[in-house]
This record gives structure tokens, C-alpha cells and sequence, in this order.
């Protein structure tokens, strides 16, 4: 009972300091929103968390205000979402469409989140993207393909890390 209160608690307590920067702020709103739904039992709360961080990631594109242009860290960005997707995929394959659908899109957004941080030159929100990014393959393989014991607390560890580096850029 403790982990349902705990987890989107300390989301929200990330977020307390960016308040005034709106974006980052609903960010970490939709996250704790996306935590609680992940850690519901019921498997049909896995789309609405995965969109809610879906959510909150385009909040976070949306506070890196950085032009787009193409630059050398999409290339190693798009291969490791091709790699990614290949991975997942024999697991993801046995899902409906739209956990199929919603799968690509996610990985697609959180390696675009990655690139535009990448494009700020801050190296802490940089830093938390990646996080990001091995939070969610983690995540992700658990889910898909194979859960390890140490699954949970690397998941964890990478998203607080990733969720802090982000909104300290911001404080």
C-alpha cells in the first residue's frame, strides 16, 4: 500500500520547485499520473499510463525550446530505437493493435525528447533523457520479453535520477 502512495508522491515532490515553468510542472504531473496507472494490477491500465507519459514527455520537448535541425546524435538515437523496437517486438507482437501502435510511438518520443535535449548542450537534462531511455528499455523488456529481479530497482533508480536531472535544469 506504501508503493501506491509513494511512488507518484515523490513524482510530485520533484515537481514542487518548477511550478513556474509550466511545462516541466505538468511534465512531472502527467508522470505521477502514468505512475499510478502503471501500478495498478489491472493490465488495461498500461495504455492509459503509457500515454500519460507519453504526455509528458511532449511537455518536456515543448520546455527545451531548441531549434530542430539534424545534428550527429539522431543517428545513434535511431539506431537504438530500431534496436529497441526489433528487441521488444516478438513480445510486443502478441499485444492488441493499439499497445503495438502506442509502443512505437512512445519509443519514437522519448528518443526525440532525447535528441532536443541533446541539442540544448546542457549536459544534466542530456543526462536525464538517457536516463530516461534506460528507465523505459527496462522497463519495456520486463514487460515484453523477460522481467529480472533487478528489473525494479534499475527501473527505479533511472527514473527519479532522469525525472531530477530534468527538473533541476528547470528550478
Amino acid at each position: 500500500m506504501v508503493k501506491y502512495a509513494l511512488k507518484p508522491t515523490v513524482t510530485l515532490l520533484i515537481a514542487y520547485p518548477t511550478y513556474n515553468t509550466w511545462h516541466i510542472f505538468l511534465g512531472l504531473l502527467f508522470s505521477a499520473l502514468g505512475d499510478a496507472f502503471l501500478m495498478l494490477p489491472s493490465e488495461q491500465m498500461f495504455v492509459p499510463g503509457l500515454l500519460s507519459f507519453l504526455i509528458a514527455h511532449i511537455f518536456y520537448i515543448a520546455s527545451f525550446d531548441t531549434p530542430t535541425r539534424v545534428s550527429w546524435p539522431a543517428v545513434p538515437l535511431v539506431l537504438f530505437a530500431a534496436a529497441m523496437l526489433h528487441g521488444l517486438w516478438p513480445g510486443v507482437a502478441n499485444e492488441d493493435t493499439v499497445v503495438q501502435i502506442g509502443v512505437v510511438v512512445y519509443v519514437f518520443a522519448i528518443v526525440w525528447m532525447t535528441y532536443k535535449a541533446s541539442l540544448t548542450g546542457n549536459m544534466v537534462l542530456a543526462t536525464g533523457t538517457v536516463l530516461f531511455c534506460v528507465s523505459d528499455s527496462v522497463l519495456a523488456w520486463s514487460k515484453f520479453i523477460q522481467s529480472y529481479e533487478w528489473s525494479e530497482f534499475v527501473v527505479m533508480l533511472t527514473y527519479y535520477a532522469a525525472q531530477l536531472c530534468i527538473a533541476a535544469v528547470h528550478c
